[in-house]
């Protein structure tokens, strides 16, 4: 079930991935175009260890990905020194783990991972291995007043460990078309896409439904809040929903 606010209360940014650009034509032959899903992209999180015993030298963060219902396949692995921060005690090692929204062609998919302790003497520990389920989830917001044009869901997996920016999707604009929000990353401060959208919009009935899709391991607790912004033909305004100051926050 999508998650939706219903309400447009209090604000500025933008993200996402621009479409491709179809190939050339060839007379005679049919081409296959490419196809830019919604909303793909990736999803951040931060992975923690904590040293438990005194002389380790560094701790490596091992990871691959791959289908639902088989094992994990190691050949594929991707490694990663763990970062310390200094001055935690005891001391804490972090990576920012990132995640596809689609592992081939599938937007379900395994995450396995493991964590390999090497001590200052030579000798080594290894962590169990872990598995997660990615899975999409979806968002809504519900525009009454008719004058908002973009909605931007800001979050992040985990209490604000690493924030990150999803824009959602108007009902009635089509992905990819010309003034949708899969151009707002690179035409976000174009006049002329900001006026174009705003145009397409007034089209459209009230209430309007803003729509967006994250991924993130299942059973992981989500923090969010809602960035409008709105365009009266020469300038925008933002405003924040977040809760008065509390965010939301969920469980996928």
């Amino acid at each position: 079930m999508p998650l939706s606010r219903g309400y447009d209360i209090m604000t500025d940014a933008s993200t996402h991935q621009p479409l491709h650009d179809s190939p050339p034509a060839h007379d005679g032959a049919a081409v296959e175009v490419p196809v830019t899903r919604p909303f793909e992209g990736f999803t951040y999180l931060k992975k923690e260890w904590i040293d438990q015993e005194e002389g380790i030298e560094k701790v490596t963060f091992h990871m691959t990905l791959g289908p639902v219902n088989l094992a994990a396949d190691w050949s594929r692995t991707q490694s990663f020194v763990m970062m310390p921060e200094w001055g935690s005690i005891p001391l804490r090692r972090t990576w920012i783990v990132r995640l596809p929204t689609h592992y081939e062609g599938q937007d379900h998919y395994l995450f396995h991972y493991f964590f390999q302790a090497q001590f200052t003497e030579g000798r080594e520990r290894i962590s169990p291995t872990f598995s997660q389920l990615v899975v999409p989830r979806e968002f809504e917001y519900i525009d009454h007043s008719g004058e908002i044009i973009h909605v931007r869901l800001h979050w992040s997996v985990g209490p604000w460990s690493y924030p990150q920016d999803t824009e959602l999707e108007v009902d009635g604009i089509e992905w990819g078309s010309e003034f949708s929000v899969s151009h707002a990353l690179y035409r976000g401060h174009d006049p002329l896409y900001q006026k174009g959208r705003s145009l397409i919009m007034k089209r459209l009935p009230v209430p309007r439904r803003f729509r967006g899709l994250i991924w993130a391991p299942r059973g992981s607790e989500v923090v969010y809040c809602f960035q409008t912004v709105r365009f009266d033909g020469t300038v925008t305004t933002t405003h924040w929903d977040n809760n008065f100051g509390r965010d939301y926050a969920l469980t996928i």
